[in-house]
C-alpha cells in the first residue's frame, strides 16, 4: 500500500519568498528566462538557477530550450490551481522586494490567471454568464459544459464555439475576491477575445491587466461591472 503523499516536499519548494514570487509571475501562463524571473524575485541571476532547480525537482515548473535560452513555465493547470488556492489563504502580499506585480489596485481589478481572466472583472463576467444561464452554479474546481452561446457578451467577443480538448468551463477560486471566476476553454477564450478587441491591455510587468476606455464603455453597455 502506498504511503501518504509527501506534501512537505512541495510545500518546502514553494515556501521561500523568491520561489513564491517566481511562481506568481509564471501564473501569467507564459515562459520566462531565469534572468527575468530573478528580476521579478529581486535576486541575482546566479542565485535564481538554484531556486528554479528546486522548483523543477518538485515538478512545479518545466524548462525548455529555445536556442541559447532556457525558458521556464508552470508544469500545468494543477500547479496553477495550487498556487491560486494558496493565494486565497495567504496574507495580502509578499514583502515589497518579492512582489512581482504593480500596486494592488490593478491586480485586483483584472489579471491573468494561467491563461484566463481573474480579479474583479473575471468575477463580474462569471456572475453575468451564470445569472443569464450560459454556465451553471459551480463550486471551485467543478467543471461543466457551456449551456448556450446565445449571449450578448459572447456575441460581442466573437465566441461561438470552443475547442473540444479539456473542460469547457472550470470554476477557479479567485483569491482576491473569495468567489469563482471562469477557467477552462471558455475562460481562455474570454481572455483572448478581450485582449484581441483591445478592451484589455497587458501591462509591461506582472500579471495585472489594464481595462481600456473602450473596454469600460463596451463592458458597461453589456452589463458587466
Amino acid at each position: 500500500m502506498p504511503g501518504e503523499p509527501d506534501i512537505a516536499t512541495v510545500a518546502q519548494a514553494i515556501g521561500e519568498p523568491a520561489r513564491a514570487a517566481m511562481l506568481l509571475q509564471l501564473m501569467d501562463g507564459g515562459e520566462h528566462t531565469a534572468r527575468a524571473l530573478a528580476a521579478v524575485a529581486g535576486i541575482a541571476p546566479s542565485t535564481a538557477s538554484s531556486h528554479l532547480r528546486r522548483l523543477g525537482e518538485a515538478d512545479l515548473i518545466e524548462v525548455t530550450d529555445a536556442g541559447r535560452q532556457r525558458l521556464h513555465r508552470l508544469a500545468g493547470p494543477a500547479v496553477a490551481q495550487l498556487v491560486e488556492a494558496l493565494a486565497a489563504l495567504a496574507p495580502p502580499r509578499l514583502p515589497d522586494r518579492f512582489q512581482p506585480d504593480p500596486p494592488a489596485g490593478p491586480l485586483l481589478r483584472a489579471r491573468v490567471c494561467y491563461g484566463h481572466l481573474a480579479g474583479q472583472l473575471g468575477v463580474d463576467l462569471a456572475v453575468v454568464l451564470r445569472e443569464d444561464g450560459v454556465v451553471g452554479d459551480l463550486a471551485p474546481g467543478e467543471t461543466s459544459a457551456v449551456r448556450t452561446f446565445d449571449h450578448p457578451v459572447l456575441a460581442a467577443l466573437g465566441i461561438g464555439e470552443l475547442p473540444g480538448a479539456g473542460p469547457a468551463v472550470r470554476a477557479c477560486l479567485d483569491w482576491s475576491h473569495g468567489t469563482v471566476h471562469l477557467a477552462g476553454a471558455l475562460g481562455t477564450a474570454l481572455l483572448t477575445a478581450l485582449l484581441g478587441t483591445g478592451w484589455l491591455r497587458r501591462r509591461p510587468r506582472g500579471r495585472a491587466l489594464r481595462i481600456t476606455e473602450t473596454g469600460r464603455r463596451r463592458l458597461g453597455e453589456l452589463g458587466v461591472g
